[in-house]
Formats: structure tokens, C-alpha cells, sequence
């Protein structure tokens, strides 16, 4: 038990994934800033919540929310992907 480490083995073979990644941005996100003030986390909030939403209806993943931005992506699916090395 002594040598048991917790941790990812980073030298695993991987497997390729075809996705497709998108990039969403709020538009003039310092002039919203400076008007909602205190009120731009809830205007995020709801702009996060219908980028989520639409992306979630069309089978992908919201990644991450950086401030401003959304990085959003879909798995493709490949009926060949069994035959690639």
C-alpha cells in the first residue's frame, strides 16, 4: 500500500475524437459592465442560461465560462471511426 499514488498516467495511448468547438462572446461586455454595475452577473447568468440550453437541445456541452465568453463543443459521430489506428 506503501507505493499506491493517486494520479493520472499522462503516457496511456489515447484515441482520436472528431468534435467541433465554438466560441461564444457577449458583445460590448465592458459597456454592459459599466451599466449593470453590480447587475452584470445576473445578466451573464441569463445569457448562460440559453446558450446552455440551446447547446444542451442540440447534444453538446457548454466546456467552460471564461467572464465574457463560452466554450462550447460537440462529439461528432463517425460510422467509420472503428477502422482508424
Amino acid at each position: 500500500k506503501g507505493n499506491d499514488t493517486a494520479g493520472a498516467n499522462a503516457m496511456i495511448p489515447g484515441r482520436m475524437v472528431d468534435c467541433i468547438f465554438g466560441y461564444c462572446d457577449i458583445q460590448n461586455f465592458a459597456d454592459a459592465t459599466q451599466i449593470l454595475q453590480d447587475k452584470v452577473m445576473v445578466f451573464v447568468n441569463q445569457i448562460a442560461e440559453i446558450v446552455h440550453g440551446i447547446v444542451d437541445e442540440y447534444a453538446g456541452a457548454a466546456n467552460k465560462n471564461i467572464g465574457e465568453a463560452f466554450l462550447l463543443v460537440w462529439r461528432l459521430i463517425d460510422a467509420d471511426a472503428s477502422h482508424r489506428t
